[in-house]
């Protein structure tokens, strides 16, 4: 295959990955989620330490704790005008993967971080790394998926892990909701290429201004918010 096929095959796939909210409760093979790890323990992370570990989690059981621990602790973002409609969540995606970082790895680093702090900046860089190919794989296979990053937060993530039993040091990232989409998702907002690269000696005259930024951001929220 020539490069110029390998980008198009690459930018389709970038563009089909979407965050789905909405999920119907059909069964995933075991085989796709074997794939979707396989393909995420390639990515790159900080000095080759891999400071990941997965859950990956079908028991309704299991599920409906973790949903119940969000609920009250990190409940999803929603649009008011659908709150009170009837319809798929990622409550009804048959897999949930807890993506954790085991911050013991640091070990392997050099000049050895002392505290989770020195390493934060390297291991996000990692985690966002393996938990994108997660997402990508999950597309190639006809999947969809979700983040689900309040998982992380501090209430959400202490009851998660006493539901789950994860050990300390390990923490969540993030949690990847996947299954097949109910409601395929709205066109995406990007920004133009033109606006946002920038070449050799810049000035502040070639950034956006406070006012583009604050704009954009209004843009991008109501999209979001109707996504939700």
């Amino acid at each position: 295959m020539e490069s110029t096929e390998q980008y198009g095959c690459l930018l389709d796939l970038v563009k089909r990955r979407r965050s789905v909210r909405q999920f119907k409760p059909d069964p995933v093979p075991e085989e796709y989620i074997t794939k979707i790890m396989e393909l995420a323990r390639w990515a790159p992370s900080g000095f080759h330490t891999q400071p990941w570990e997965f859950v990956v989690i079908r028991d309704p059981e299991v599920k409906a704790g973790i949903v119940a621990a969000l609920d009250e602790r990190a409940p999803a973002i929603t649009d008011p005008a659908k709150k009170a409609a009837a319809r798929n969540s990622f409550r009804d995606a048959p897999v949930f993967i807890l993506a954790l970082c085991d911050w013991r790895a640091k070990v392997g680093l050099p000049r050895q971080p002392r505290t989770m702090e020195d390493t934060a900046p390297l291991y996000q860089s990692s985690m966002a790394n393996v938990f994108l190919y997660m997402q990508l794989a999950a597309t190639t296979l006809g999947l969809a998926s979700q983040w689900y990053t309040a998982t992380s937060s501090p209430g959400a993530e202490k009851a998660i892990k006493e539901i789950v039993g994860i050990p300390e040091p390990l923490t969540i990232y993030d949690m990847m909701v996947v299954g097949y989409e109910a409601v395929a998702p709205g066109p995406k907002i990007v920004r133009e290429v033109a606006d946002m690269v920038h070449y050799d000696a810049c000035g502040v005259e070639d950034f956006r201004t406070d006012d583009e930024v604050e704009e954009y951001a209004k843009l991008t929220y109501a999209w979001c918010l109707r996504e939700h």
